[in-house]
């Protein structure tokens, strides 16, 4: 069982608190969770590579593909979050990880019998729930295994874990659907959570809160390590413009994302003569690989931009979406694969570079006995608004543009295309007919809105001059 680590004199500074033995036990710490998050991102963004092939199988429309990426994972994820981050502020972080790592594992593998959109549906939320304490619990423990001038980059090496697991996970899924289908993917994803979850629960052990903050640090009460309720965080956020501007932006960032994000792979399938192990690569040299380096490069950047001055950890994210936006809608609008990925992986080195400063100033404003349900209360808003609705309103759109677009056959696109596709016997022209209408319509949604990620970045401007007003 993991036992609690004792503080440090309360009156020394963070700086000199922090030891190279804490160090070396924080980067180990660090390392763990690291590849926690990195599993959690494998069996969560997985399901966009073998979304295509699941599609076909089950006959699907493109909504219901939505749904099962945003509501059924995102919306469920979100309830439990809430009980999940009471707990997480309550009791012992490391113990409460380690049995949802497990749970997840499972919850991914049983995706692999789904026989229809409702058993997916009920494996998807099960992920969802799972998953629910991944990034309180370990938001809450680094926090506490690093004081705050050392956070943005031990945070930002944490959030590389997201972008790193989806890259060894579109290899592995395009690879296992090409040889034994998509079913078999779940299972080669899932079942190694488990050895995950001993690991953490055996390596991990549980800090004492708010061990390198004082309430001076974060302008909170003498009890400031206390466990704080959903109101109090709640009229935090709400009452610092800061925070308001900046949840603001990172739920049209969601919104406006989480379609590409969803339909990118069964774009590429629908669009281009491709195999699933080539799409695999695709997605990794187009969006993977380029935003692992913006994650951890952008933290590093921001982190000394901001020690100069805070305003930056506003405004370097909002000054890379605007840059990225239109290299994102260029790359979608080129006639071939490899112009789309040449354009698309400058477009993902540059915008996604948002989250380490964000959350930086959210757990640097939050009290420690706060900050997991700050982090589910954030999760509300790009999650439940953002990554719910983006995929789902634009999985509809896929539809409906696709049935405008498709003039082929009577009794329009829904009937004549089962799954995106004609029925078996049709012929190859009806087939390919509704293979266009598809394609067509998933490219014109992605790029517009890809190109509307520079609204946020405005509010990302106006939390900096925000923290400017703050600051003088």
């Amino acid at each position: 069982m993991s036992e609690p680590i004792s503080a440090a004199g309360a009156d020394d500074t963070a700086a000199i608190r922090f030891t190279p033995e804490e160090a070396r036990r924080s980067s180990i710490v660090l390392g763990t969770l690291f590849v926690v998050y990195f599993f959690s991102s494998v069996d969560r963004s997985i399901f966009s590579i073998l979304a295509q092939p699941i599609k076909e199988e089950l006959l699907l429309a493109d909504w219901q593909l939505g749904f099962l990426t945003g509501f059924a994972f995102s919306a469920v994820h979100l309830v439990f979050g809430f009980p999940m981050a009471w707990v997480t502020d309550k009791g012992n972080r490391v113990t409460i990880l380690s049995i949802c790592v497990a749970f997840w594992s499972v919850m991914t593998a049983l995706c692999g019998i789904a026989g229809n959109f409702v058993h997916m549906t009920l494996a998807r939320m099960g992920v969802g729930v799972g998953e629910a304490a991944c990034l309180p619990a370990s938001h809450s423990l680094i926090s506490d295994y690093y004081p705050p001038l050392r956070r943005t980059k031990a945070l930002a090496i944490y959030g590389l874990g997201y972008p790193a697991g989806a890259l060894v996970g579109m290899v592995i899924g395009g690879t296992v659907v090409d040889h034994w289908g998509w079913r078999a993917a779940f299972y080669v994803v899932g079942l190694p959570g488990l050895l995950v979850a001993l690991i953490t629960w055996r390596v991990v052990k549980e800090p004492q809160r708010g061990r390198y903050d004082s309430a001076a640090d974060t302008g909170a009460d003498p009890d400031f390590a206390s466990p704080k309720s959903f109101k109090e965080v709640a009229l935090i956020l709400w009452r610092s413009p800061i925070l308001r501007q900046m949840i603001l932006a990172l739920t049209l960032v969601s919104v406006f994302t989480s379609p590409t994000s969803t339909f990118l792979g069964p774009y590429l399938v629908r669009k281009f003569p491709i195999s699933y192990t080539e799409l695999g690569w695709i997605m990794v040299a187009a969006m993977m690989l380029p935003a692992s380096i913006s994650t951890f490069v952008g933290g590093v950047i921001t982190q000394r931009l901001g020690a100069r001055d805070q305003r930056w950890f506003m405004w370097f994210p909002g000054i890379t979406l605007a840059i990225g936006a239109p290299l994102y809608v260029t790359a979608l609008a080129q006639p071939d694969w490899q112009h789309l990925v040449a354009w698309m992986f400058f477009g993902a080195l540059i915008n996604a570079t948002f989250l380490a400063p964000c959350y930086t100033v959210l757990h640097n404003t939050i009290p420690p006995g706060g900050r997991a349900k700050a982090v589910v209360i954030l999760g509300l808003f790009m999650g439940l608004i953002g990554h719910s609705l983006g995929p789902l309103i634009a999985g509809a759109a896929n539809d409906i543009i696709a049935g405008i677009q498709f003039t082929a056959a009577p009794g329009g696109y829904l009937s004549a295309c089962p799954g995106g596709q004609a029925p078996a016997g049709a012929p190859a022209a009806l087939d390919a007919a509704c293979q266009d209408a598809l394609a067509t319509a998933t490219q014109w949604v992605m790029m517009a809105t890809m190109a509307l990620t520079l609204w946020p970045a405005w509010h990302f401007f106006l939390a900096g001059r925000n923290m400017m007003k703050a600051k003088a």
